[in-house]
């Protein structure tokens, strides 16, 4: 099939496949969903629609087929809050001791809590996750390798899928059934059967089967206390979201009506750096609407401060301090607003393994991160002239 070439960030075509509709495996974006995709992105740290073709899932098109990579290996779905036990893949409780906040040890609690216990592994990264989605990522300085656990109703999807990747090797680990893939001869991933609502997926690339072995195998559940302790600095725990929120916004013209409330209060367990692309993000959607309305009701000078003020993104102090990739999306859409030509055509096109297209957009809803992104089947894809 042929696909629409339109170049479009990986990190927001990323941000499309995260649905909230469990029946359909697929559909509207949910805004949680959205975050969720782009810390994902973030921790993958892609810069281009190649490089992201080498981390299709389910739901995508074949390996190396497509430009845009919009697989379900990027995808961290509603998950549903479970507790398997003291004794299962989600380590003891630990009895909640006073040093943690108590929204912190209920998003511990709710999560699978596997660390790597191959000596000079640590985490690096908590991306956004909450009581019902998540990942980390451990680094021993040279290589990474990350824990990803997703609904166990999509564990059947996601086998089949990885069996496209590599001919599946069987295998046993923490007492369930496991299931390896290779992606070259240097990365390798491995699914476990589910256990309660959710499967675990880990993938790493180290160099060498055995190498990715010895990490995996040293993979162990531990307490709450044991999990929350083990959290790089720069984690930003519930109790402590709202002041660095308000600590983000400082320095940044805000747009009118904003309102950052519902970024306060989400109890999510975040890395700084994905919290602050959320932010950014929510300031810059406001803008772009805020140009919508100006536009439509023929208030110039409204949007004209709307263009401004996203001009201005690379002086914001979260810009600034931060330097994520992600946050050169705001001058490709100040750029559309300066010539009055906001795209409001899709992002670009998904063809399903089974025959499917659908069109992803609007793009530019897709290139900040904000709510109200579409996923719609179409007959065919348009190519261009």
């Amino acid at each position: 099939m042929t696909g629409r070439s339109k170049t479009i960030d990986p990190l927001a075509a990323m941000a499309a496949e995260n649905p909230t509709s469990p029946a359909e495996l697929q559909a509207e974006l949910g805004s949680g969903g959205m975050d969720r995709a782009f810390a994902r992105a973030l921790a993958l740290g892609q810069t281009g629609p190649e490089s992201v073709a080498a981390d299709l899932g389910a739901g995508g098109v074949a390996r190396g087929r497509a430009k845009l990579a919009l697989g379900l290996a990027v995808v961290l779905v509603a998950l549903g809050a479970v507790l398997v036990g003291a004794g299962g893949l989600f380590g003891g409780s630990g009895g909640g001791q006073p040093q943690f906040a108590a929204a912190a040890i209920r998003v511990a609690e709710a999560n699978p809590r596997l660390l790597v216990t191959e000596p000079g592994w640590r985490i690096v990264r908590a991306d956004e996750f909450e009581p019902d989605s998540g990942e980390l990522t451990f680094s021993d300085g040279s290589h990474e390798f990350e824990v990803h656990w997703y609904p166990a109703h999509l564990y059947e999807v996601y086998l089949r899928d990885r069996a496209t990747v590599s001919h599946p090797e069987a295998g046993t680990l923490l007492g369930e059934r496991a299931t390896t893939v290779d992606y070259t001869r240097e990365e390798y991933a491995t699914m476990l059967s589910p256990q309660g609502s959710v499967f675990i997926e880990v993938r790493g690339q180290l160099g060498s089967k055995p190498a990715y072995d010895r990490v995996l195998h040293s993979l162990r559940p531990v307490g709450v206390e044991t999990w929350l302790g083990a959290m790089p600095a720069s984690t930003v725990r519930p109790e402590a979201r709202a002041a660095a929120i308000d600590r983000m916004l400082r320095g940044i013209s805000l747009p009118p009506g904003f309102d950052a409330s519902a970024l306060r209060s989400e109890g999510s367990i975040a890395d700084e750096d994905t919290l602050a692309v959320k932010v950014g993000n929510a300031v810059a959607c406001g803008w772009v609407q805020s140009w919508i309305a100006a536009r439509a009701s023929s208030e110039v000078a409204a949007a004209e401060r709307a263009v401004e003020a996203i001009e201005g993104s690379e002086s914001w102090p979260i810009v600034r301090e931060t330097q994520v990739p992600w946050f050169s999306n705001y001058r490709v859409i100040a750029h559309q607003l300066r010539q009055g030509r906001l795209d409001l055509g899709p992002a670009g096109y998904e063809a399903t393994t089974d025959g499917r297209t659908f069109a992803l957009g609007p793009a530019w809803k897709l290139t900040l991160g904000c709510e109200g992104t579409y996923r719609r089947e179409v007959g065919e894809v348009p190519e261009y002239p």
